[in-house]
Formats: C-alpha cells, structure tokens, sequence
C-alpha cells in the first residue's frame, strides 16, 4: 500500500534524491516549506505544498511518514553570532512544530526520520566514533544534539524516531562535492590543513537507500551514523578524486590560512572524526559504496 510521506528541506539537494525514490515507490509526497510559491514551480509532482506557518492544517491528513531535512544552509554564510542563531532556530522551529503536529494528529505517523551531522563528535582524531558518545562542547555540537533531543520527543506521541548522523554526502550535484573539487580541477588542489583529519563519508545512492530501509524496517529506531564503514584522511580522499580527474593534488592549504578565510566554520574541514556505521551494518543494512575511491568513480562518472 502506497506512502504519504511528509518532507521537510524537499527542494534541497537531498530532498530532490529523496522525492524521486518516493517516486519509484509509489509513495505520495507533502512538502512543508517556507517558501510555499517557490516550491510549486519547483515540486511539480507534490501530492501537497503546505507553508511552515500552516504546518498544522496538515493535522487531518493521513500521513505514514515524516523526513525532516529543514535547516538552514551552514555553508552559505560567515557564522557571525547572528548566523549561527539562524542555523540554531531554522533547526529546532522546524522540528519542534513537526513534533506538535504529531501530538495534534489523530492518525499518527508510524515513523519520523530526522537528519542530523557527524560534526556531534566534534574533533576526536583517528577514534572510532559510536553513537553513545557524548556530544562535543562546541557549537555544532550542542547544535546537533539539541536538534536531536527535540526530535526524539516525537516518541512520547507514539511515533517511531529515526535519527541519521550524516556524515560529508557525496553526489555529483553537491555544492559541497564542487568546492571541493574546484580547485583540484585547477591544479591547485590538495590537502586541508594537516590532511590527517578523517572525513566520514557517505554515497548519496547509499543514504537515500538507508532512509527506505528505515521506512521499511520497525526495528530501525533512534540514533545512527549515517556514514560509509571506510572514513578516510582528508589529504587521500582529496587523492582519489585528483587521479580520476588527472590533476595532482599536492598543494597543501595551511590551517591558518583556511582559519582566516572561513573564521569558525573552518572547524568543519579541519575537524576530524571517525564515526562508525556499525549500528546500521547490526540491523541488516548494506551499503554499496564502502570505499571512498568507488564512490568517487561513480559520482565523476555521472558528471
């Protein structure tokens, strides 16, 4: 029997993976934007367009599930103090209402699936991460754990909560993946910083898969590393991208000059963590991509 299935974030670059695996399902989608007019040129095969503000009209649908990708963009800006008061609101308002909906809805949902960062760890070297480790005191820390704990609430109103820790997602589309590789394809690409720090990775094919498997899956519940079984030092994973465009990658950009450039949100690249997918290799998942270098093979492939 076909999904409703309630998307958060839809028009970004996950939420368009995600939209077109509903599609092949056969599940329906309701995007929940707040941009209402912007979205209905761009989500031509919504079942339902609601804005943020009207969230709770939606509390007589019956929907199966809800993914919640919202937040606002931490790459888009310099993290002033008003920034990253920003990234902090458009997180938890998303996900507290989501969660009121809940409450407010005579059909529950069976499942709400929320996405959250491996940046939680914070900097921890070359150990193995899991996802009972306390969060980093630092701001992307305290960020995501807060956003996790509004979430999980969801649980006192009977709904399942799915919680994926996203390590750097790899797509042939990501803003991310091209910053990357831009200066890489201008012969000055090469290792951040120290290029020690480890990456925990994922494949987009292998995320969006790990989301259905939750759907389809009750015993997938709480928290999970969303991230490849293989994290990679930042200065090889840069490697195996430069040999498959035939750049070298040798240009080593200093941490102080990277500090200077990106002030605190430098933290994100110079910061490295481990986080391992254990839990959801436990529960049965199988990934496609587990090397860094495969999935670098498939993403150029498609460029």
């Amino acid at each position: 029997m076909a999904n409703t299935i309630l998307i958060t974030g839809a028009t970004g670059m996950i939420g368009g993976y995600l939209i077109r695996a509903i599609a092949v399902r056969g599940d329906k989608y309701i995007a929940v934007t707040t941009n209402p007019e912007a979205a209905q040129r761009k989500l031509k095969d919504a079942y339902r367009i609601a804005g943020l503000k009207d969230i709770f009209s939606l509390s007589g649908e019956r929907i199966d599930v809800m993914i919640n990708l919202a937040g606002s963009n931490l790459g888009s800006k310099r993290w002033t103090e008003a920034a990253k008061r920003e990234f902090y609101d458009s997180r938890m308002n998303v996900t507290n209402s989501l969660v009121e909906l809940t409450a407010k809805m005579e059909f529950k949902p069976k499942l709400l699936i929320s996405t959250s960062g491996v940046d939680y760890y914070g900097d921890t070297g070359s150990k193995d991460m899991y996802e009972e480790a306390p969060p980093a005191d630092s701001y992307l820390g305290r960020l995501t754990n807060d956003w996790e704990q509004a979430a999980l609430k969801a649980e006192v109103n009977g709904v399942r909560t799915v919680i994926f820790r996203t390590g750097f997602v790899m797509a042939a589309d990501s803003d991310a993946v091209k910053k990357l590789l831009m200066p890489v394809k201008f012969f000055v690409g090469g290792p951040l910083g120290s290029g020690k720090q480890f990456m925990s990775w994922i494949h987009i094919d292998d995320l969006i898969a790990m989301y259905m498997y939750a759907i389809d899956n009750d015993n997938i519940r709480g928290i999970y590393n969303a991230s490849a079984p293989n994290p990679q030092i930042n200065a090889l994973f840069t490697k195996h991208a430069a040999k498959l465009l035939k750049r070298p990658a040798l240009i080593r950009v200093p941490a102080f000059m990277i500090k200077a450039v990106l002030g605190e949100m430098s933290t994100v690249v110079l910061a490295g963590r481990r986080a391992m997918p254990k839990k959801i290799l436990d529960a049965g998942f199988k990934f496609r991509f587990e090397q860094d270098s495969n999935a670098w093979k498939d993403i150029l492939r498609q460029e």
